[in-house]
């Protein structure tokens, strides 16, 4: 079976060791200005991981799992499927982090399980969710998400317009798209309380997933984890 693995996927060799994987350059760097792109460099893979920061006050082992997952994205630059190792681990430190804010709350859902299972990440992201804990209008980057849907939502219409007009082609300008009050007041966390436990259930259970487009999950992650541990605690 080993010689059916592909080159890049194979154990390397010492010598190789610092080699970026052959797939980390398929990918450009794009300058939104000015239309113009460049080879991305590993400066750019660091720049990229590197905003997604927790609160200070976030205990240090769940910061520590979360720095874990960083530096496998970061890493991914030589290990390609280092990509979904990450987001796997992002999502375990959501996990692990909600364990951590709620013990009562686990101890309470162990004593009452029949087999005395501790809850799983649905119901522990379940749990902050209506305590209060972590809340839609919490999240910083919400109007960005808002913005995306919008976006999302024009080019599905110039899709569908293309296609009636039967062209191939059609240049669309993404200022044009109105972002609403429905995707200001979209119930995010909704969304994310079936979507989370799903990816993570994917990558726990074996996956062929593999993509490099995982920073979406830290993005929520480093959400949620400074939603539990606020700069300043307060009670919701």
């Amino acid at each position: 079976m080993s010689n059916q693995i592909s080159e890049s996927d194979r154990l390397r060799l010492p010598e190789h060791i610092c080699d970026p994987d052959p797939r980390t350059h398929l990918f450009v760097r794009l300058d939104l200005r000015t239309g113009q792109s460049r080879n991305r460099v590993v400066e750019d893979q660091y720049e990229t991981i590197a905003c997604f920061m927790l609160n200070k006050n976030v205990p240090v082992d769940v910061a520590t799992h979360f720095e874990t997952a960083r530096n496998l994205y970061l890493y991914a630059w030589f290990v390609y499927r280092f990509y979904p190792v990450a987001e796997q681990q992002a999502l375990s430190c959501l996990e692990f982090a909600l364990r951590e804010r709620f013990p009562d709350y686990v101890a309470s859902e162990m004593k009452n399980h029949k087999r005395g299972f501790e809850p799983g990440l649905r119901k522990l992201l379940g749990h902050a969710i209506k305590e209060g804990f972590v809340k839609n209008e919490n999240f910083s980057v919400r109007e960005h998400w808002a913005r995306k849907r919008a976006v999302s939502r024009y080019e599905h219409q110039k899709s569908e317009e293309m296609r009636k007009a039967g062209v191939d082609s059609w240049e669309i300008d993404e200022s044009e798209a109105v972002v609403t009050q429905e995707d200001l007041d979209c119930d995010w966390l909704q969304i994310f309380l079936e979507a989370i436990p799903s990816i993570r259930n994917d990558y726990a259970h074996g996956s062929r997933t593999l993509n490099n487009n995982v920073c979406h999950s830290f993005e929520l992650v480093s959400e949620i984890i400074n939603q539990l541990y606020p700069k300043f605690e307060s009670v919701p």
